[in-house]
């Protein structure tokens, strides 16, 4: 399993100049997937990306952008989980001097340096109503006013919006606002987990090496076979981004040239005694909160391991454990 022969790789996966050609799709789910997308780039629609965290949503938009007219315009992503309810709306639109205590000049935000681009909205979910509410205006009319301003500014954005979280329940729970469902619904692509992808286990593996072995100056030749096993069985709850984290510390904890199953640390699975009875929960949210918990539970509930381990980031393992209130044994 050698990655001598593959081209050099400048960090594909971190890259704002991703293409559909770029990404790795070796399975049906992700090629229909892609297909999608490929289709949808070159009409400006604006695209709902559904999907578990670290399935590469991201990394769809940036190609999405990369393939239509606005290609030459910037693409300018935020996560809207990762920022907090009072900073967010300033993030968006931007802020004027005095506008905060702190605020000594003038802020552009996200709409207004993406415009005539492709702004990415990830995890639309986690947005308080005010900003929903905002953003809403902002993509009906094209106009907004910064935090603080009075004058009205116009911007020409296409969005591209990302969830992890279930909608449905949402906009049941009037959580998530229907007109704003709607109006960035206008086209939807589902991005397969990596569990039902496993073809390409073996090249994002590879692919991951290379670019470990550029960053960090390692030299890994090759991952052994009883490894590969190892993570073709896994079920890669954290998706992409988990395999990305474990091949980056496998790389670098590996003695000689080669991965070995020993250099692997991979989060917990279900073991036999975990098997979900017929009677219990079967929501996919209930069989979450017990992985995170059990993930946890394993690091002592040091996060940022279980947070490495899960492949998330920090702020959304924060989110989860108070979504489905966890608590740390006593």
């Amino acid at each position: 399993m050698s990655v001598q022969d593959q081209p050099t790789i400048t960090s594909a996966y971190r890259s704002v100049g991703v293409t559909f050609e770029s990404l790795v799709c070796n399975s049906e789910p992700f090629r229909e997937a892609i297909r999608l997308a490929a289709s949808a780039a070159g009409k400006d629609v604006s695209i709902l990306l559904l999907g578990e965290t670290g399935t590469g949503k991201n990394l769809i938009a940036q190609a999405i952008h990369n393939a239509s007219r606005r290609h030459t315009k910037p693409f300018v992503s935020v996560n809207c989980s990762a920022i907090p309810d009072s900073l967010l709306e300033s993030e968006l639109f931007g802020s004027e001097k005095g506008a905060f205590t702190s605020s000594d000049k003038l802020r552009r935000g996200k709409f207004e340096l993406a415009d005539g681009g492709t702004l990415f909205l990830d995890e639309i979910g986690d947005m308080s109503a005010i900003a929903q509410a905002k953003v809403l205006r902002a993509f009906e009319y094209r106009q907004f006013e910064r935090v603080g301003g009075e004058q009205t500014l116009h911007t020409d954005v296409r969005i591209i919006a990302a969830t992890n979280r279930p909608l449905d329940s949402l906009l049941a729970t009037g959580k998530f606002r229907e007109d704003l469902f709607y109006r960035m619904n206008e086209f939807t692509i589902e991005v397969p987990p990596l569990r039902s992808r496993k073809p390409e286990i073996e090249p994002l593996a590879q692919r991951f090496i290379k670019e470990c072995n550029e960053r960090f100056g390692t030299h890994i030749k090759s991952i052994e076979p009883d490894a590969m096993k190892k993570l073709q069985a896994h079920s890669w709850p954290g998706n992409v981004r988990e395999l990305r984290a474990v091949i980056k510390r496998a790389s670098v904890a590996a003695p000689g040239e080669q991965i070995r199953s020993d250099d692997l640390r991979l989060s917990v699975g279900p073991t036999p005694t975990d098997e979900v009875k017929p009677d219990g929960d079967l929501s996919m949210s209930s069989v979450e909160a017990k992985h995170i918990e059990k993930v946890l539970n394993k690091t002592g509930w040091n996060k940022k391991e279980t947070s490495g381990l899960l492949g998330i980031s920090r702020p959304t393992l924060d989110r989860k454990i108070t979504e489905y209130n966890l608590k740390k044994p006593d």
